[in-house]
């Protein structure tokens, strides 16, 4: 009987030591896990909600445990700290990595049903006949509507290789559509360019992934071999990206060693990120920036006007200049937290304040809030030719 007692209290001792340890490993202090996670308050309301919500089906543990993980995170009223789920934070990645396993579509929904923006060149939807336009009802035989677009791209993502139905409805067609598709790899497209007077090159970057630098520089290499002379890269609408692709992107513009941006944490540690090769320091740059320009797009913006290496034209721009790192948290889930602030080669913090054109020009007025604007219409991309016209 000694014995067994013994036995239970080494087992007891243990699994309190491995609890204090774990505790501090994670929080820093037990106290943490006390005042927080084993809060008397924190446990009734899930107690109550768990006895006495009308509706038994929609309450979960894991529901419950995702609204508190979303709600601390909420909490600290920043609006880049974010707790994903596993579903959310799968999608996350695929925005970062620039592709994924479907049939290559951009979808929005729309008065009743989900409709297609565009098929990417060269995609399955693409080859298959699929047209901007086109209202999806159906994928794989379940109905969809405007609200089921996370559903829906769900629904047509899949292994490389394995077919899919999509159904839908095209104007001017008396019936619905089914297309089997089968589907492949799907690149996302974050750099188109164009030439204007065979002489002035135009990149567009929509956003920072990992495929962007390798897609800039294929796009720059194409236009000095058609002689460009000097370029425009259009940053409007640009929200941002990865931070190590817009360091990629802005050393192909500066000398070896110069300053791109620098960063610095709650601590007070500083680290500088700098141009790692000797770039093209002659070619003449515009930067189109607009309200919408935010983050890594400022970064590229910010770094090319404090080291005198572009012009900026157009508007100012949105104003975030804080950096987020993600925690995975062990079940496909994750959480992304701001954790230090950025700072331009001038020393400029711009969160919240963005960053001035040299040359300001607004578009016209039904224009402002718009991707796609005329070539006539588009004010500030003829600026921007106007001044690179005049200096070659």
């Amino acid at each position: 009987m000694k014995k067994r007692l013994n036995t239970i209290a080494i087992i007891l001792i243990t699994a309190v030591a491995t609890y204090i340890f774990t505790t501090y490993l994670y929080f820093g202090s037990p106290l943490y896990t006390n005042n927080l996670v084993t809060n008397p308050k924190l446990s009734k309301v899930i107690w109550l909600l768990k006895k006495y919500y009308y509706e038994p089906k929609d309450i979960s543990d894991q529901k419950l445990i995702d609204g508190a993980i979303d709600g601390i995170a909420a909490s600290v009223n920043d609006p880049y700290t974010e707790y994903f789920t596993k579903k959310e934070f799968n999608e996350f990645v695929i925005q970062s990595k620039g592709t994924y396993f479907g049939i290559g579509i951009k979808i929005e929904p729309g008065e009743h049903y989900i409709e297609v923006v565009t098929s990417f060149e060269g995609s399955p939807a693409y080859m298959a006949g699929i047209k901007p336009g086109d209202k999806i009802i159906k994928v794989n035989g379940i109905s969809l509507t405007a609200k089921d677009i996370d559903k829906a791209a769900s629904l047509m993502r899949g292994p490389k290789g394995t077919p899919v139905t999509v159904t839908v409805l095209r104007d001017g067609s008396s019936k619905p559509i089914d297309f089997k598709i089968v589907r492949d790899e799907i690149k996302i497209k974050t750099v188109s360019s164009k030439i204007f007077d065979n002489t002035i090159g135009y990149i567009k970057i929509t956003n920072f992934d990992e495929n962007t630098p390798q897609d800039f520089m294929a796009a720059y290499d194409k236009l000095k071999s058609s002689g460009c002379r000097a370029l425009i890269i259009d940053l409007r609408f640009n929200p941002g990206g990865l931070l190590e692709s817009v360091v990629d992107v802005a050393s192909n513009f500066l000398k070896k060693g110069e300053l791109i941006v620098y960063l610095k944490d709650r601590y007070n540690n500083k680290q500088y990120f700098k141009s790692y090769k000797n770039g093209d320091t002659v070619t003449p740059l515009v930067v189109l920036t607009n309200r919408y320009s935010a983050s890594a797009s400022e970064i590229l913006a910010g770094c090319l006007k404090d080291q005198k290496r572009a012009k900026i034209v157009g508007e100012k721009t949105f104003g975030k200049g804080v950096v987020q790192q993600v925690f995975e948290l062990g079940d496909g889930s994750a959480i992304k937290i701001t954790v230090s602030q950025y700072l331009l080669p001038s020393g400029a913090y711009i969160n919240k304040k963005g960053i001035k054109p040299d040359i300001q020009v607004l578009q016209p007025k039904e224009y402002q809030d718009k991707m796609n604007v005329p070539l006539n219409k588009d004010l500030q991309l003829k600026k921007a030719i106007e001044i690179l016209k005049s200096s070659i």
